[in-house]
């Protein structure tokens, strides 16, 4: 079996390379990463032969935890580049998790990523070479088992997500991720601005390593320095806690995999509500005054609330801000007027993430087109749907960095930059939802699925429009940094020119869209449907 499951990931790569060109120009470029970063795998590992037993293990310790926090959240957000051997799809041969679960190890393991990530452990483990043939013996090992650990905790942290937003639990599990997230990284950031950087890694960082060292997170990597340092018995039980990790995940994604094989396709994001708004969306608190345009908004603000892929892109447009607020900015000891970045790169992870919102409605695109050239009226109500949380949201982020920095003369000036970003990343989104469209995930549907024959488009499409919003955003920013630089006044020219650029992209992105997509239906269809 392992060999007809090979052989159905070659013959179907193959056949989507020919298919789609785009899959083949990301696989070349993967390829050209690859072979770009092995002069500095060689270049590090030569570092690291010349070091203690001790340094070589806790920076092998260090680069297996990052590298292990970036494949079990990775997948999460970028998805979709290989989905030729979903377990789904073999519902209608009736095999077992049992009979298959060999074959897709096996070809889990000939990916272009896994096999990279296998040759830089492999190279930078030989540095053990020069402690004696025991002590490679024990990093070959253990780095093997890290491998396997970091590959399997992909497939198991997608398999989780898809499993758990593609039910009614959808909402609860968004907030408890958002929740973690935050709660996690709260307490670093929190230490980081207190002490900063250096002392940081003066003090805690060994100490956080040697407890790594002692979790799945790194004990396959620490095993071959108790070697060195004459512990057998602490490489023999970091060996023992990696191997039963390893066999833990297999079976977590084994259970999955039978799941997979006998579930119906997951629709989730439902909710048992007394009242349908989208049956009467004249009582939808902020729906546009046109009726074809309301019953757009309460569809789309039904789906912003029990969706799992809008659900998803709540959580994911939080990331990048955070991420700048709680480490880039007290790692690099940024003046607190950086801060002021938040509010504006949410507004633009906020507006650029609907750049194929179309697409996302896919099952109801046929109804909105067969009802008339309404094309107007139904971007009007998608948009609507957005600002109604995202213009809001921006302003307390606004006001929030504000009390933090204690810089409110600086209010009026972030506030129009804010929204002014937020109103052009809108207007370039409703422009490449309608021009450049690329099939999503069935709407109920998990996420971290994709369509095949969608990479290229996807591509395309979120090239050109990070492209529009990039050339677009600083003018809208450009007053708001004189007034940080050269005199506090331009704050209020930075709150008009915002306001003014915001509403005028807003209203003419959706004039463009709702032309497009009356003159594009068809096409529409035929793209996303």
């Amino acid at each position: 079996m392992v060999a007809t499951v090979v052989a159905i990931r070659l013959a179907t790569m193959r056949h989507l390379l020919r298919r789609d060109w785009w899959r083949a120009v990301v696989l070349g470029l993967g390829a050209l990463w690859a072979l770009a970063m092995l002069p500095s795998v060689l270049i590090a590992r030569s570092a690291l032969a010349g070091q203690d037993a001790g340094i070589r293990a806790d920076a092998m310790v260090a680069l297996v935890a990052v590298l292990t926090l970036g494949w079990v959240t990775v997948p999460l957000v970028i998805s979709g580049l290989d989905n030729s051997l979903e377990p789904a799809r073999f519902r209608s041969l009736g095999v077992s998790a049992r009979t298959i679960m060999p074959g897709l190890l096996v070809a889990a393991f000939l990916t272009l990523p896994a096999l990279f990530l296998a040759l830089l452990l492999a190279a930078l483990g030989s540095v053990w070479l020069q402690d004696g043939g025991g002590v490679l013996a024990v990093a070959t090992v253990g780095l093997a088992l890290m491998l396997a650990s970091m590959i399997l905790a992909a497939r198991v942290s997608a398999a989780w997500a898809g499993r758990l937003l593609s039910s009614r639990r959808a909402k609860l599990a968004t907030a408890a991720a958002m929740a973690v997230g935050v709660a996690a990284m709260a307490p670093i950031a929190l230490v980081l601005f207190r002490d900063g950087l250096s002392d940081v890694v003066a003090e805690d960082i060994a100490l956080v390593l040697e407890r790594l060292a002692d979790t799945p997170l790194g004990a396959g990597a620490a095993a071959p320095g108790a070697a060195a340092e004459g512990d057998w018995l602490g490489a023999l039980w970091r060996l023992a806690l990696q191997a039963g990790w390893v066999l833990a995940l297999l079976t977590v994604w084994q259970q999955n995999v039978a799941r997979s094989l006998v579930a119906p396709v997951g629709r989730g994001g439902g909710a048992r509500r007394h009242h349908d708004r989208v049956l009467d969306p004249a009582r939808s608190a902020g729906a546009p005054r046109d009726a074809a345009a309301a019953a757009v908004y309460a569809r789309l603000a039904r789906a912003w609330t029990s969706d799992p892929r809008y659900l998803a892109s709540l959580a994911g447009v939080l990331l990048l801000p955070v991420t700048f607020f709680a480490l880039v900015m007290p790692v690099f000891d940024l003046d607190r007027r950086w801060a002021y970045v938040v509010p504006l790169m949410l507004a633009a992870t906020i507006g650029w993430g609907r750049h194929n919102d179309v697409a996302f409605d896919s099952s109801a695109l046929w109804l909105d087109i067969v009802s008339g050239r309404l094309g107007g009226a139904v971007m009007r109500g998608r948009l609507a749907a957005v600002a109604g949380w995202a213009l809001p949201l921006v302003i307390v982020a606004c006001l929030g960095t504000l009390a933090w920095t204690g810089r409110w003369h600086d209010a009026p000036g972030l506030v129009g930059a804010s929204v002014g970003v937020l109103g052009v990343s809108l207007g370039v989104a409703a422009v490449s939802a309608v021009l450049l469209p690329y099939r999503a995930p069935a709407p109920g549907a998990s996420p971290f699925g994709a369509e095949v024959g969608a990479v290229g488009a996807g591509l395309a499409a979120q090239l050109v429009s990070s492209i529009a919003a990039m050339s677009l955003v600083p003018f809208v920013v450009l007053p708001f940094v004189l007034a940080l630089t050269v005199a506090t006044a331009w704050g209020w020219v930075a709150c008009l020119a915002g306001i003014v650029a915001g509403v005028a992209a807003y209203a003419g992105g959706l004039r463009l869209a709702g032309s497009l997509y009356d003159r594009r239906s068809g096409r529409l269809l035929a793209a996303i449907a």
